[in-house]
């Protein structure tokens, strides 16, 4: 038996759609209507509304092989803070624990939005007091950040599952999000724009080190990751913190076209002004460090992100109306 929280999300109804062969738990919230159609994808599963969650985990506290821990309250413009503690935090310590006290194998989605501005670097090998010297811009970044911190000191005192991999998750895009609606990857409003006015909109840029549309993100395709998170089993990576993301960053220019390419599609840039509540911590750079996981982008040196492109712009292209 398998737990996936989050299992009517983005990643996590993914996720599960590979794991059919399983008998699978599904948490979620079940607050959007679009997720319906993930669910009908994931035939068969426990589906749990996450209040009542911690009844039912207990009752199948012996069978479950392993915890995945995708759920969270991911918008980059939550401001409330105690209901991000609550989802982000709250949550997020209650799981680890209830794998710790029994032995589940854990992985939870952390976020590159844990690196701040960049300032500081990448790295998935920073020490406690070096993540604590990052500055965060925003609540949602500075919850992952508190959770992962607790996950490090939890392992300093020897309070852990017995194998655990906090996972910082880059820009990834992919099908499955239509439920985020602004909040999804660029992949979805590009596209929209494209079909609609034969246009893609690019932020200009306010920084004197970037041009317009020269800012550059680490975009990682969510079947990637999906194949990250099984190579990581594979391996048996030691525990800790790992950086999910291509190490190979792109221009939005250069992402733009190759979402055009993968349409046979031509269509014209056009630049606007970055909206005044992005702009105190809008990221003009991501760029994946992956020492720590270099064995398994040698296993995925073949992974053919065209294709996978290709697959994923015509399945959501496929949705717009």
């Amino acid at each position: 038996m398998i737990v996936i929280t989050g299992g009517a999300g983005f990643i996590g109804s993914t996720l599960a759609k590979t794991l059919l062969n399983q008998e699978l738990i599904i948490i979620d919230t079940f607050k959007d209507n679009e997720q319906k159609v993930y669910l009908t994808e994931i035939p068969g599963a426990r589906l749990v509304n996450l209040k009542d969650c911690k009844s039912v985990l207990n009752y199948f506290k012996n069978d479950i092989k392993y915890f995945y821990h995708l759920g969270a309250n991911s918008s980059t413009e939550q401001a409330i803070l105690s209901e991000s503690v609550n989802t982000n935090i709250f949550w997020s310590q209650f799981y680890w624990d209830f794998c710790s006290n029994n032995q589940i194998p854990f992985m939870y989605a952390s976020s590159a939005a844990t690196y701040g501005d960049g300032s500081k670097g990448f790295s998935d090998k920073m020490t406690v007091n070096e993540l604590k010297d990052i500055k965060i811009h925003n609540v949602y970044g500075w919850s992952k950040m508190y959770f992962d911190i607790f996950a490090l000191n939890q392992e300093r005192i020897g309070n852990t599952p017995p194998i655990w991999h906090g996972l910082k998750f880059f820009n990834v895009y992919g099908v499955n999000e239509y439920h985020k609606k602004k909040q999804s990857s660029v992949v979805h409003p590009f596209l929209k724009q494209l079909k609609l006015t034969g246009k893609i909109k690019l932020f200009k840029s306010l920084h004197k080190n970037y041009l317009d549309g020269e800012q550059q993100r680490d975009f990682v395709s969510v079947n990637f990751c999906i194949e990250f998170i099984k190579n990581i089993q594979k391996l048996s990576l030691k525990s800790g913190l790992l950086n999910v993301g291509t190490g190979q960053p792109k221009t939005f220019i250069s992402f733009a076209n190759d979402i055009m390419d993968a349409l046979n599609k031509k269509g014209k840039i056009q630049f606007i002004n970055i909206p005044q509540n992005l702009q105190r911590h809008y990221q003009y750079y991501t760029k994946s460090e992956n020492s720590k996981t270099r064995e398994i982008h040698k296993l995925m040196a073949d992974f053919n992100y065209s294709e996978d492109l290709q697959l994923i712009v015509k399945s959501i292209l496929n949705k717009i109306n």
